[in-house]
């Protein structure tokens, strides 16, 4: 059995079926993770929470009907959606279709299985699913006719959208990297991983692996809700140019491992290069599931204090239960479309990551360049980065398995907190500039520093619990922002700060520099070629953004401006 460690958030969130689907969604985030099992690695997770909330959306919207003047439609189209016939449109059949729609779309995703999975493993993921069913507070009436409706529209969302068997989803297939300067690269620290050759019998010994996460991703998968999928591409990253090298400079200054000379990073920077993090490990899972936390807390804040989830006949409960249901549709749906085409674009350059850069920089590390009487000054090719945490484990630091441009978690994070705002400035609750600041204040505990989660001085064991496991426990660190737009900024430079991000993979330095070697105030920046309108298929390199928060805000803008209908 996996044991989880607790989750620090507020009493009474999970009292609103949403958010309890919603919870149980990043909790089979984290428990797949930790077993090695489906929907794994930033562009299947984003995914799998964009199918379970859109399914939950379609579900309970289609149900009420308008019985609020405010409801929006459904991503299906009417034509596909059908209809919820005689069931009553209250709320408590709403919520008993949304239930039937994630129990449904829960057991597609986890409940099928996986070749790379053990048998136990399998059983413990789907045993720790159904824990959660049978935990639900309500009863679950699964011959109800709202509950199978809601199962119907999950399998209709699901045909549309999942990965069918034998698509390459995020699998390598049979990619290689390309060899040359400036291109990915295998890791340096880790150049393959040990995977057993049975998962069911480690005594088959095992094999060496090279992982290369979603090579053909952004080119095979469906979208969710963009109208404009040409529009939403990168401009080049800065070949050649004084910007590329003050970017290496950057980060090998910033990025480093903290025993190198070279390393000049701030606590506060490394705070926030780890608090950020999620890149997938033990227990904790990846960037959709932080993002989505954020926004739990974000909702929270924003709710209505008149609702009671026990009352289901007050007017504010359902008003605030759909509020709830639409915001986190609209930005897991952002994530899931952020995923493709962050991804999309990694392929289209393959830009290797700063410790290939920073090791390969000077031409000597090429062969056939006639060699070096001596490396040039920023060329280091013993440099590590401070990398990618394996929280909860006794593994070494990393940096993740795919090309450099665009940053994913600067995509995911702009994307989500995008659409947060533009959802909660429509209702009246925030103040909000479109590409500036907004007034959306929280603070957050990341599970990567909680004072629970820590590094092993050995293997994790799932069936202790991790407070019971000796290891270098992380130190519990509450952040606070003033905006969800310094959160954007700052999820970006993390990246940074980590070692694993040139600057340009989140944005262009001519937007937030302030001409003087430093940056502006977050509250300040504005970022440049930001999506608000259909883009010619040629667009030339200036009128495309550059890097992964103007793609991210302009994925947001895109399918807010089509009301997250189906493309």
């Amino acid at each position: 059995m996996l044991i989880l460690p607790k989750i620090i958030e507020e009493n009474g969130l999970n009292d609103f079926p949403v958010l309890y689907w919603n919870h149980v969604g990043l909790e089979m985030n984290r428990i797949t993770h930790s077993l090695g099992g489906p929907h794994r690695g930033p562009t299947m997770s984003s995914r799998a929470l964009g199918l379970l909330h859109l399914a939950i959306h379609d579900a309970y919207f289609a149900v009420l009907g308008h019985t609020q003047a405010s409801s929006p439609p459904t991503w299906l189209p009417d034509g596909e959606r059908p209809s919820s016939g005689a069931i009553p449109a209250t709320l408590v059949e709403a919520n008993a279709a949304l239930t039937g729609a994630a129990v449904r779309m829960l057991e597609r995703l986890y409940g099928e299985p996986d070749p790379g999975m053990s048998t136990q493993n399998r059983e413990t993921m789907v045993q720790l699913m159904r824990g959660y069913t049978t935990g639900y507070r309500h009863h679950i009436d699964t011959l109800s006719a709202a509950h199978i409706y809601g199962m119907g529209i999950a399998d209709l969302i699901h045909a549309r959208l999942a990965v069918k068997p034998g698509e390459p989803g995020a699998g390598h297939g049979s990619y290689q990297p390309r060899s040359g300067r400036y291109y990915f690269r295998d890791e340096p620290g880790i150049p393959v991983r040990l995977v057993n050759i049975d998962p069911d019998d480690p005594s088959k010994g095992q094999r060496a692996v090279q992982e290369y996460h979603g090579p053909f991703y952004g080119t095979t998968v469906g979208d969710f809700a963009v109208t404009d999928p040409d529009g939403h591409r990168l401009a080049h990253w800065p070949e050649g140019t004084a910007e590329y090298v003050n970017a290496l400079a950057e980060v090998r200054k910033k990025g480093g491992a903290a025993h190198l000379n070279s390393t000049d990073r701030s606590p506060d920077e490394t705070v926030a290069a780890v608090y950020w993090a999620y890149d997938g490990p033990n227990l904790i899972g990846t960037p959709p599931r932080l993002y989505n936390q954020v926004l739990r807390v974000v909702a929270w804040n924003k709710r209505d204090p008149a609702a009671n989830p026990a009352d289901t006949t007050l007017a504010a409960t359902l008003d605030q239960s759909s509020e709830f249901v639409r915001v986190l549709a609209l930005a897991n749906v952002a994530m899931a479309d952020a995923g493709k085409f962050a991804w999309k674009e990694k392929y289209r350059f393959e830009l290797w990551r700063p410790m290939s850069g920073i090791r390969e920089h000077d031409p000597s590390a090429q062969a056939g360049n006639g060699g070096a009487q001596k490396l040039t000054a920023e060329a280091d090719p013993f440099w590590l980065a401070l990398g990618a945490p394996e929280t909860n484990s006794d593994r070494i630091s990393f940096k993740p398995p795919f090309p450099a441009y665009p940053s994913g978690h600067a995509t995911f994070g702009a994307a989500c907190f995008q659409m947060a705002r533009l959802y909660y400035a429509s209702v009246g609750k925030a103040m909000v500039e479109p590409n500036g600041t907004d007034n959306i204040a929280f603070t957050f505990v990341s599970e990567e520093l909680n004072g629970i989660c820590r590094d092993l001085y050995q293997p994790h064991d799932p069936g202790r619990p991790i407070e019971d496991q000796p290891g270098l426990v992380r130190t519990y660190v509450e952040r606070r922002f003033n905006s969800l737009w310094r959160a954007i900024w700052e999820n970006a430079f993390s990246r940074i700060w980590l070692g694993v991000h040139w600057r340009y993979d989140a944005f262009d330095y001519a937007d937030a520099g302030n001409g003087k070697g430093g940056y502006k105030d977050p509250d300040t920046v504005a970022y440049s070629n930001v999506w608000t309108a259909p883009r010619a298929p040629d667009a030339p390199d200036s009128a495309l953004p550059t890097g992964g928060v103007p793609l991210g805000l302009g994925i947001a803008n895109d399918i807010w401006a089509n009301a997250m209908r189906a493309p």
